[in-house]
């Protein structure tokens, strides 16, 4: 068979040597990612969530193993890694917050250039991997959490996308060790990244299937053998385990993506914007140009169709995991970077007659495209809240001792933001844990609300969800004293009427506010 014609960009066939030592290209993608990002800002308002993988952080910085500082559900990356940036900020003497979301900035950045990779690699095409890059970037709901994290789903879209890449080269082994760092990230990232995984390698790997199976099989294994020896060690293996799998096993509740459709697309389009469309246009459009991979003459013209069935299989698992459970718009990241590939593999089939010249530049109109449609959502809802939690925060201290203690209810963001510890390892409950706590807490729930009283801290951070009957269970021992952005102060009452006053003066006390009635239990 006649060598293919090279219609590469300047990209070289053949193998591993068919690129250039530097791809130009790849520090442009980074550059302009990171000015997305930067511009977007690090000071967004730190919500529970966010503040939960913030404060199992600096748990982690301070040497407490995943699921033992905080209780969570999802995967000990999502400690470990803001972890990772907290004791970068303690050594070199920064703010610990800002110094995570710098670190998660930079796994989006990198995931977007590994969109560019993806691309590129699978279409031997620069100009293909502008279009996948540039779509990465335009989802506005990454664009959010690139910047104002840290979350657990910036890492696992990384993973995800690396995971991808890897099945473009054959490396089974990396594939499944990216497969399992996705996984251990946010456990919903497995469905789709190993079924692509896995099909891929059966697709790929002709002749020698087995053999690449198990070198995913021990590429997977190999990050969870060395979490599960650090968590033996440390005496935290069944703590780690009933974090990871046994309260999504046995408390979580299913919720059905179509339960509330309505509702479900306001979500979706509150957080991605315009650039839903480009979602659903490159999922569609990857089923489409998958179907292309059964005709020979196609694959032959295009050899990277004949993997696009397996991601097609990826993108299929992971969407059917939606539809089982939806929390919110977020639970969508495993999927990203399937749709921007879809865009991606569009463009190479819909301009591979083109001459190098026509094509290079219907590339770079779509990536710039993308890159605007990024900047106009990064710059229009760059949002600086973060400063007024801070200034909320040391209002209500400055009237307490230096050694005030706080207990989270569901608002862990002061103590991520004084850098003090909870008490307990619970601060969430819902989605199962308030049902796991009944199990394993002396007293259940009720208990814990008696036990929290007893120990008598100065302060009780309540989140804006928590609802009255748990706020009538802490009463009169602790009494309302004001607000900061996303929750509510409660401090105790035998602080004193003079400190009471002062607290309710430095937190902008409302005698009109719901939560200033007194509560029954």
């Amino acid at each position: 068979m006649p060598p293919r014609p090279d219609r590469s960009d300047g990209v070289r066939p053949g193998g591993a040597s068919r690129l250039r030592a530097i791809d130009p290209l790849v520090p442009v993608v980074a550059v302009v990612s990171m000015v997305v990002y930067v511009l977007h800002g690090f000071e967004g308002m730190l919500t529970r969530d966010l503040g939960i993988y913030s404060y199992a952080g600096q748990q982690v910085a301070e040497g407490v193993p995943p699921y033992l500082g905080v209780l969570n559900r999802a995967g000990p990356l999502a400690h470990v890694l803001p972890g990772a940036g907290a004791l970068v900020a303690r050594v070199v003497g920064l703010d610990d917050l800002i110094t995570m979301r710098v670190l998660f900035m930079l796994m989006a950045t990198a995931a977007v250039c590994v969109a560019y990779l993806l691309g590129r690699d699978l279409f031997r095409s620069r100009a293909a991997g502008l279009v996948t890059a540039g779509a990465m970037l335009a989802f506005h709901g990454f664009i959010q959490y690139a910047s104002n994290g840290p979350r657990e789903k910036t890492p696992m879209t990384l993973f995800v996308l690396g995971a991808l890449w890897a099945v473009t080269h054959r490396r089974w082994f990396t594939a499944g060790l990216l497969t399992s760092l996705a996984t251990l990230c946010l456990q919903t990232a497995f469905f789709s990244t190993f079924t692509a995984v896995a099909i891929g390698a059966l697709l790929l790997a002709q002749g020698e299937r087995l053999r690449a199976l198990l070198r995913v099989a021990a590429g997977g294994l190999a990050p969870v053998a060395v979490l599960a020896a650090w968590f033996a060690l440390a005496g935290s293996l069944r703590a780690a385990w009933d974090g990871f799998y046994g309260i999504n096993r046995r408390y979580t509740v299913p919720n059905p993506l179509d339960a509330e459709r309505e509702m479900v697309w306001e979500d979706l389009h509150t957080a991605f914007g315009a650039s839903v469309w480009l979602l659903f246009a490159g999922t569609a459009l990857l089923v489409l140009v998958s179907l292309a991979a059964v005709s020979r003459r196609a694959r032959t013209a295009e050899p990277g169709l004949a993997v696009l069935p397996a991601m097609t299989a990826g993108l299929a698992a992971g969407v059917w995991w939606i539809l089982q459970e939806y929390d919110a718009w977020a639970d969508l990241f495993p999927v990203l970077p399937f749709a921007a590939l879809g865009l991606g593999a569009a463009f190479a089939v819909a301009t591979h007659g083109l001459a190098r010249g026509p094509r290079r530049v219907v590339a770079a109109v779509l990536a710039g495209a993308a890159v605007v449609m990024a900047l106009t959502y990064s710059v229009s809802t760059r949002d600086d809240s973060l400063e007024d939690q801070r200034e909320a925060t040391d209002a209500v201290l400055a009237t307490l001792p230096p050694g005030a203690t706080i207990t989270s209810v569901e608002a862990p963001q002061p103590l991520v933001l004084t850098g003090r510890t909870n008490p307990t390892r619970y601060q969430m409950f819902r989605s199962g844990l308030q049902d796991y706590m009944e199990d394993t807490w002396p007293g259940g729930l009720d208990g814990f609300k008696r036990d929290l009283v007893a120990d008598e801290p100065d302060l009780v951070a309540v989140g804006e969800t928590v609802s009255q009957r748990w706020r009538a269970s802490i009463q009169p021992d602790y009494v309302y004293v004001g607000s900061a952005p996303l929750w509510q102060w409660y401090a105790r009452a035998s602080l004193g009427e003079d400190t009471i006053a002062d607290l309710r003066e430095a937190a902008g006390y409302d005698p009109d506010d719901r939560h200033a009635e007194p509560l029954v239990p």
